[in-house]
């Protein structure tokens, strides 16, 4: 059996800089704010166990979210994204690491459900944990549409995995935008009437997570929901979650990743 060799990092930078030398700054500026970022300060936030945030947020969205993690829909979606799991460990494009948490995950489904937003947006798909379960959910509501921002690694097939995990019956409810944040959600935002959920799993830097929350909170309805993997990494949540609009702001451990997710709830009073 003969082994293809991937191409290097240097060799992918330099077909980038011969035919797209936009996305190759792109990723320079990615790269440097990343490391520039490792200087911050981790956050310092309590988070509680996975039931004990689905409560909190449960009595504040004026629902129950466990009844929907017993849904069959969920359990089989759990099966599928495991099997396609096992598909693509020995030939992933890059790091699975880069998947979500399933506690996150089943949280995004079990908001979706409750909730019905009609306009959801995701900044960071990888290989799509919770973008499928954002579209199951919503396939489940028989209402709704995701809108996702990715540029995925630097590897010699990494688009062709992006979203690997969803089943092919929910893309139809989903629109990909393939792109650095900084340039695409603007214009998405501006293009959306209002978002009523929305997910932060992109480039984890105190200044581009500050940016996407502050983006994204003036068109998030009122009673809508702000979700961010990875919140420990720095400072950012933390401090906007401070802001006077929000219901509620609570932090969850994550079961197989060593790693603090974070949901804030917008104020129902809080001005459109």
């Amino acid at each position: 059996m003969t082994t293809v060799k991937k191409p290097s990092k240097l060799s992918l930078l330099l077909r980038l800089l011969r035919q797209d030398p936009g996305e190759l700054s792109d990723r320079i500026l990615t790269f440097a704010d990343f490391h520039a970022g490792r200087l911050r300060k981790a956050a310092s936030v309590a988070p509680v166990d996975p039931a004990e945030c689905m409560r909190q947020l449960g009595d504040a969205l004026n629902g129950r979210l466990e009844p929907y993690l017993q849904e069959a829909a969920l359990a089989g979606l759990e099966r599928h994204v495991e099997r396609e799991r096992e598909k693509l460990r020995s030939d992933a494009a890059f790091g699975m690491f880069h998947a979500a948490d399933l506690s996150l995950a089943r949280l995004c489904y079990a908001v979706c459900r409750l909730q019905k937003p009609s306009v959801a947006v995701e900044t960071g798909v990888a290989h799509g944990v919770t973008t499928a379960f954002l579209l199951q959910a919503m396939a489940e509501n028989g209402a709704g549409e995701l809108w996702s921002i990715d540029l995925p690694p630097l590897a010699g097939n990494s688009d062709d995995q992006v979203g690997f995990f969803v089943p092919a019956g929910l893309r139809p409810l989903w629109r990909l935008r393939r792109g650095r944040t900084r340039h695409l959600l603007p214009r998405l935002v501006s293009e959306l009437p209002s978002i009523d959920l929305f997910l932060h799993d992109s480039l984890h830097t105190y200044r581009n997570m500050r940016w996407e929350f502050e983006t994204v909170w003036p068109r998030l309805r009122p009673g809508g929901v702000l979700l961010s993997d990875d919140i420990n990494m720095n400072r950012a949540f933390e401090r906007f979650s401070e802001r006077p609009d929000a219901a509620l702001a609570v932090a969850s451990v994550q079961e197989a990743k060593d790693s603090v997710f974070g949901v804030i709830v917008k104020s129902r009073a809080a001005a459109a």
